[in-house]
């Protein structure tokens, strides 16, 4: 069994600042983390944060410290409350590559989770230990051979009856900390040391080995990549990312190949078209051309289906590449419950069929309707400060329509709120996104240019705009209280305590009865929707009442913010 801790790069930085800032103190903090239980590994996920003051502890110098016992109550209260499990963080003073935990850590620990596994049923404990320059951590496991789902006794704060744990903890050593994107993987001490047994480097790399170095080949090589959509964008990123050297994928697309496919569908042939062959299995085959000795995990479902879900969850990085808002919502979700890094890329291509083809851009124009746009984009979000939904990237109402059953999708359709019309699509196009976001992957591992994480393309103006969110130029903004990934009432970092909605079953409860739902006509719509996205859907509801509540779930706050909670209660401990 492997463990890891993953971490938004601005919890990261917190961290940082707290436990390092003052050296003359030993300092310490405690994160509370949800769980991401695998196959042969568990994922501690940090959900929040507590930064803990001076008068938190009865001693505190440079080489001891020790909470008040009101304290250590508060803090056991609030993990238990919510099902979260405590990792404890302190510094030690000095430098160096290397670091331990001391004979005082290992008493002191022991006893602590001793106590948690007796009085929380088997809860695990988790500790990190940094210097300047090194890390060591280790969770504490009363069930090391994970025949007990760590963490998922509770569901909306409520516990699950379990067997009792009488055996003592056992302590673990946590193979990496994982922050934010792809570039940190921090190991700790005992994986530092050992670099013998480091994957070796194919010489096919070898030209982008001599750009790179080896440590990013074999960084690529063991990264864990779902894709979510492998038409003619999804294709092309897979095409990209083989060649970079990426060995391990998880592809899900529900559709098979056809003839309309193969202007831009990467490794696609007549015969896949006449046999519908499925778009996933091509992707497969891209990939095995590239790494003959890739583990690919190739699922001809949606991501709605809990089998994908469970797939995904286990992946390093998503990437979604479809052309709809309900498979980017679901995907959006996934990554940020699971603090999962993830990829958008999409693109559009907008004509006007009544335009006058004299006035078409280029040649003669003759027997050409105009095209309006052609654009495309990528987005990234930074884990902790926004994603797809709150940038506006993602729109709920949309993804609604997009899940409403057949029956109900012939009346709006009949009605007038969506149209089934094919979008337009161009190879050369899909190739150009995909290169760029291709590009900005391999970055989030290289860290070879400053990272752009938004960014459109125009291709009638040849222009590459990036966009930042929250930011002054080209300004998109976030939403402070999103019910996805606010750290109040979004569900950050939850992982397996949370589990996943069914939107299809939502969006088709929601939808109202025929009898409600009138022509469309011109007028305000009832709800405030985000901004769409330049990549838009191709089939775009005209404008007037909106026949679908958004497909978001807002619900009270699991944890809050506990720094604040110190400062309110002014470290008045007692609940």
């Amino acid at each position: 069994m492997n463990y890891t801790l993953s971490l938004t790069r601005h919890t990261a930085e917190t961290l940082h600042g707290h436990l390092l800032g003052d050296r003359s103190r030993e300092q310490m903090a405690v994160t509370l983390c949800g769980v991401n239980r695998l196959h042969r590994e568990l994922r501690l996920l940090v959900r929040d944060v507590i930064l803990l003051p001076a008068d938190a502890f009865r001693p505190q110098s440079a080489a001891h410290l020790e909470l008040k016992p009101e304290v250590q109550a508060f803090i056991h209260a609030r993990a238990h409350r919510h099902g979260l499990i405590e990792v404890d963080w302190h510094s030690h003073p000095g430098a160096g590559p290397t670091i331990a935990f001391s004979g005082t850590d290992d008493r002191f620990e022991a006893a602590q989770a001793a106590y948690l596994a007796q009085r929380m049923d088997g809860v695990p404990y988790g500790s990190v230990v940094v210097n300047d320059d090194a890390l060591d951590a280790r969770l504490w496991l009363s069930d090391p051979a994970g025949t007990r789902p760590a963490g998922a006794k509770h569901r909306n704060g409520k516990a699950e009856p379990g067997p009792t744990h009488t055996a003592p903890p056992v302590a673990q050593p946590l193979q990496a900390i994982l922050i934010g994107d792809l570039a940190r993987r921090i190991p700790v001490t005992a994986q530092r040391l050992n670099r013998a047994h480091a994957p070796f480097v194919s010489p096919v790399f070898d030209r982008q080995v001599r750009a790179f170095g080896p440590d990013v080949q074999r960084r690529l090589s063991t990264l864990r990549v779902g894709v979510i959509g492998a038409g003619g964008l999804g294709s092309a990123l897979v095409a990209h990312l083989a060649r970079l050297g990426v060995a391990r994928w998880v592809l899900v697309d529900p559709d098979v190949v056809e003839l309309t496919n193969l202007n831009r569908l990467v490794g696609a042939s007549v015969a896949d078209a006449q046999r519908a062959r499925p778009k996933v299995y091509v992707a497969r085959s891209t990939i095995r051309q590239a790494v003959p000795k890739a583990t690919v995990r190739a699922l001809k479902t949606d991501v709605f289906d809990p089998c994908a879900q469970r797939a995904l969850k286990a992946c390093d990085l998503l990437i979604v590449a479809t052309d709809n808002h309900s498979s980017r919502m679901a995907a959006n979700r996934l990554a940020v419950q699971y603090l999962i890094p993830l990829v958008h890329a999409g693109f559009n291509v907008s004509v006007d069929p009544t335009g006058d083809p004299a006035s078409a851009r280029g040649g003669s124009g003759v027997g050409v309707r105009r095209v309006t746009d052609v654009s495309g984009e990528f987005a990234i979000p930074d884990l902790g400060r926004w994603c797809l939904q709150c940038a506006g990237i993602v729109d709920p109402q949309a993804a609604g329509w997009e899940l409403a059953s057949p029956a109900q999708r012939a009346i709006l359709r009949q009605r007038g709120y969506v149209a089934d019309t094919p979008a337009p699509a161009v190879g050369h196009l899909d190739g150009v996104v995909a290169a760029l976001a291709a590009a900005e992957i391999h970055n989030l591992v290289a860290a070879f240019k400053p990272q752009h994480r938004y960014l459109t393309y125009d291709a009638l103006k040849a222009e590459l705009v990036p966009l930042s969110v929250g930011g002054s130029a080209h300004k998109v903004a976030a939403q402070a209280a999103c019910p996805v990934c606010s750290p109040d009432d979004g569900v950050l970092g939850l992982g397996d305590l949370e589990p996943l909605p069914d939107y299809r079953r939502a969006a088709q409860a929601q939808l109202p009865a025929p009898a409600q739902l009138p022509p469309r006509a011109t007028g305000p719509a009832p709800i405030d929707l985000p901004a769409p996205s330049p990549a838009g859907p191709a089939a775009t509801p005209p404008a007037g009442p909106a026949p679908a509540p958004e497909l978001v779930e807002v619900r009270p706050a699991r944890v809050r913010r506990l720094q604040e909670a110190l400062v309110e209660t002014e470290l008045d401990w007692r609940e």
